[in-house]
């Protein structure tokens, strides 16, 4: 991701209902729900602030890397559909009308090769949560509901809700779905950060014009960074950062090594680690430089660790890099990025597959050394990998 381009924040909202005649039978409405996981769909309404939003022919801003989602089975048998993005950046609601419980907070984290879904239930308060703005949510006060580690195409029962006297969902983790076709899209690039609903058997919902149908196949909608969409039938989908793009646009360079590149690289199978010493109190991301040093593929998943001195890891991202562009792969941390401390040494640890490799250089960067499998990469010579972070103060 070599070039930066700055996309402008505002909210936007595409939710998308597909109804079906009431006198319909039930294998035409099981046809219906499985077009609206497959998202063909044939007739919508689309509901944005600004007006509709055609599909750019140019191309569009770069934007989260999404490759899994989660699929929440609720006792209505509705599924809400959450999609993983980066380390936690969207979260699902599940509103319950009464009860000591307002609702089940579900925040799914994409890790190396598995998905991190984290449960609360929030405690009932004077507030609605369906007023309630992304922060408020977020720091809601909540019991915890356990935490579960699925594989793709892995389900599991949520537990964890019982022992709180709530209804216990499944969830699956499914390949990412979509984008819905049908003449619009979010403007963030890869525009598979959506979340949507879908209802198995003939049901009425409300739209949000206030509106009453009734159908078999469900509703999508993209909520911005920092707000809150409502999901018709599940609950409500909020995203908690900027979007990646808009990151990059205001991240300022801190550590760079400026050494130019003499063809040697290694691979990321191993412990592949640069050290480095942060003269701001905020990281913010990272870019490393790669090339491809085994083909074979159109892209692969790279995981990006940070590691303060003792070890510990105080960030993980992870991105799938293409080979057409991996010149320049950068790995913006969520959240606004981590708080170090200037002076001290940090570590960033690189690791992947055999496809690509992370250039480096004879000498270099000076405040810091390359390493593989802690040992010198080099065991004659000081050597780094080319890399730069990005920080604020």
């Amino acid at each position: 991701m070599s070039v930066i381009s700055r996309v402008p924040s505002f909210l936007v909202s595409f939710p998308v209902s597909l109804f079906a005649v009431s006198e319909k039978s039930e294998k035409v409405e099981r046809q219906r729900a499985r077009r609206f996981r497959r998202h063909v769909i044939a007739l919508g309404t689309v509901l944005a602030s600004g007006g509709l939003r055609g599909w750019p022919q140019g191309l569009p801003p770069r934007g989260p890397t999404v490759t899994l989602g989660i699929e929440v089975s609720l006792p209505d048998r509705a599924v809400f559909y959450i999609p993983v993005v980066g380390d936690g950046e969207m979260t699902g609601i599940v509103l319950f009308p009464k009860g000591r419980f307002a609702g089940i907070r579900m925040t799914p984290r994409m890790r190396a090769d598995s998905v991190h879904v984290e449960l609360s239930a929030l405690t009932t308060a004077k507030r609605k949560l369906s007023e309630a703005t992304c922060d408020e949510i977020q720091s809601w006060n909540s019991e915890d509901a356990g935490s579960y580690d699925l594989k793709e195409n892995a389900s599991l029962l949520l537990s964890g809700l019982a022992g709180l006297g709530l209804p216990v969902f499944e969830v699956k983790v499914v390949p990412v779905h979509g984008p819905p076709p049908g003449g619009f899209h979010h403007p963030y690039a890869n525009s598979l950060a959506y979340c949507g609903c879908e209802y198995p058997k003939l049901r009425s919902i409300i739209n949000l014009d206030g509106s009453t149908a009734s159908g078999v196949a469900g509703i999508a909608s993209y909520p911005d960074a920092g707000k809150c969409a409502q999901i018709s039938g599940c609950g409500q989908c909020c995203r908690t950062t900027v979007s990646a793009s808009v990151q990059q646009a205001s991240m300022t360079p801190d550590q760079v090594n400026t050494e130019g590149w003499t063809k040697a690289w290694t691979n990321l199978v191993n412990d592949a680690e640069q050290t480095f010493t942060p003269s701001v109190p905020r990281l913010l991301g990272v870019e490393v430089e790669l090339v491809v040093g085994n083909a074979g593929g159109l892209e692969d998943q790279l995981t990006l660790t940070v590691l303060d001195e003792t070890g510990r890891a105080v960030s993980i991202v992870t991105e799938n890099v293409q080979t057409a562009d991996c010149d320049h792969a950068t790995f913006v941390i969520p959240q606004g990025g981590v708080d170090v401390k200037p002076g001290q040494f940090y570590r960033l640890r690189l690791s992947g597959g055999t496809m690509f490799g992370w250039k480096y250089v004879l000498g270099g960067y000076e405040r810091g050394a390359a390493t593989f499998n802690g040992r010198p990469l080099l065991p004659n010579a000081r050597s780094t990998f080319l890399f730069r972070t990005f920080g604020a103060k």
